[in-house]
């Protein structure tokens, strides 16, 4: 399998607006992993969540950068991990792009400029998919 129809086939899972996992590590050195809600994709592959500005992810990601993002169908036909960076987002520009971006946002942040509304930037750096090959043998593209 190609890297491009990989990437497509992430992307896919991604713009579904589904409801996805992210995992951060703590300071102990722990995963952490949550539901979240909505994402902002900029291509090709970075994706901006909103999150509570005070939030345990923030600090975690301020201690260590290393995340994870899944995404999956409906079904749990197709499943996409994503690895790479997290970093928190102080630009009110990019705040308030981000804020537009995700349906439902208003329904937890007063509005972007709002002290509680914060914004992750993660960055892929490889994807693993299941569902693409055959069975459940993941295919893997670096990014």
């Amino acid at each position: 399998m190609d890297r491009q129809a990989i990437l497509d086939a992430a992307l896919e899972l991604i713009r579904a607006r589904r409801a996805f996992v992210f995992a951060t590590v703590d300071d102990r050195g722990f995963p952490q992993i949550r539901w979240m809600g909505g994402a902002f994709l900029e291509e090709p592959l970075t994706v901006y969540m909103a999150a509570g500005a005070d939030s345990r992810k923030m600090r975690q990601i301020a201690s260590h950068p290393q995340a994870q993002l899944m995404f999956q169908t409906e079904d749990f036909s197709r499943v996409a991990t994503l690895t790479g960076s997290a970093s928190v987002v102080t630009d009110p520009a990019m705040k308030r792009q981000v804020f537009a971006g995700i349906p439902g946002a208003s329904q937890y942040f007063p509005g972007p400029d709002d002290a509680s509304f914060g914004v992750v930037r993660f960055v892929c750096s490889r994807i693993e998919m299941l569902g693409l090959g055959e069975g459940m043998t993941p295919v893997v593209a670096d990014i």
